[in-house]
């Protein structure tokens, strides 16, 4: 019997520790509306935080709307198409990873993809309370995938081609 109990126990331990990770809570609260998709590239969203409501800093939202392009991609609506994650892929994702600190340090590159940051007056409906700080934030897209394939993080489009 003792060894039938030491085989159940390393399973459950490990389906425990597994049930916990799904309960992490991620320091990223922000939601994001598409406002528009220019030709030269640029993506503009309203982005607001959901935990910090009007303690929500610009700077904060301009590095949320780059995690965004990058890890979730933008929902389509507002007349804009969805658009996919730059990093598609774990092996994209990984690859960032090693750059991601520098890449978002107080005065990393960051800064160079993002075009405008204004507070919006007008609230998305699904908000409702006045007090909250969104803002408008256009991303060039286009020069972050071009960044991202000098650095070899990802492949270019006509890769393969």
């Amino acid at each position: 019997m003792k060894v039938e109990f030491r085989v159940l126990k390393i399973p459950t331990v490990v389906l425990c520790v597994f049930f916990l990770l799904a309960f992490v809570v991620s320091n990223r609260n922000y939601q994001t509306d598409c406002v528009s998709i220019d030709t030269g590239g640029y993506i503009t969203i309203k982005i607001w935080d959901t935990k910090k409501g009007a303690r929500y800093k610009v700077e904060q939202a301009r590095k949320d709307a780059l995690h965004s392009i990058l890890y979730s991609g933008i929902a389509g609506g507002n007349g804009c198409s969805t658009q996919a994650p730059i990093l598609k892929t774990s092996e994209d994702q990984e690859k960032f990873k090693g750059i991601e600190n520098s890449f978002f340090e107080k005065e990393g590159i960051w800064k160079t993809f993002t075009r405008s940051a204004a507070i919006e007056t007008t609230l998305p409906e699904n908000i409702g309370e006045k007090n909250w700080k969104v803002y408008q934030i256009s991303v060039s897209r286009s020069e972050l995938r071009k960044y991202l394939e000098k650095q070899k993080i990802i492949k270019s489009l006509n890769h393969g081609f």
